[in-house]
């Protein structure tokens, strides 16, 4: 299919009715913060204090594609800018150092990235670091609220 055909104006035209990131009936509740970016193509918010570290943030596409090889040109130009973006707004507001980026779509085959931030006095390195952000953590819902709210000021600022 080629891109003119994919260029979509409503997203919900390609979605998925049994795709978590398609379909907000199956999600628990909104991000915390609610959504930090929402617009034609892409979708951002804080992950849940359950799923991942305080600051860590999941960017979705609002189509159900499977990753960057079923973008169309206009998801593929603005792929870099709402990234650049959102990864400054989560250094600002954490103070890490890098920010990390994963994506698998292993539980469901829609483009999603997280996007986890790291400091250089963490105990653990790629990988290694990636699991412990989203593996048996301690969940803080204020930490993440507020990091949530951090984020979505730094943002607003840079929009």
């Amino acid at each position: 299919m080629n891109d003119t055909m994919q260029e979509i104006t409503d997203p919900v035209a390609l979605a998925d009715d049994s795709c978590w990131f398609c379909n907000d009936s199956l999600r628990d509740a909104p991000p915390p913060g609610g959504w930090l970016i929402e617009d034609k193509h892409w979708r951002v918010g804080a992950a849940p204090a359950t799923y991942a570290i305080p600051g860590a943030v999941i960017l979705e596409a609002r189509r159900h594609v499977l990753d960057q090889a079923a973008f169309n040109e206009s998801e593929r130009r603005d792929y870099a800018d709402v990234t650049g973006r959102v990864i400054g707004a989560i250094r600002a507001s954490t103070g890490c150092d890098r920010v990390y980026q994963w994506a698998t779509m292993d539980a469901y085959p829609h483009f999603h990235l997280w996007l986890l931030p790291w400091w250089t006095d963490s105990t653990e390195r790629g990988p290694a670091y990636l699991s412990a952000s989203v593996l048996n953590i301690t969940p803080d819902e204020n930490a993440t609220a507020r990091a949530a709210k951090s984020i979505a000021t730094e943002l607003g600022a840079t929009a």
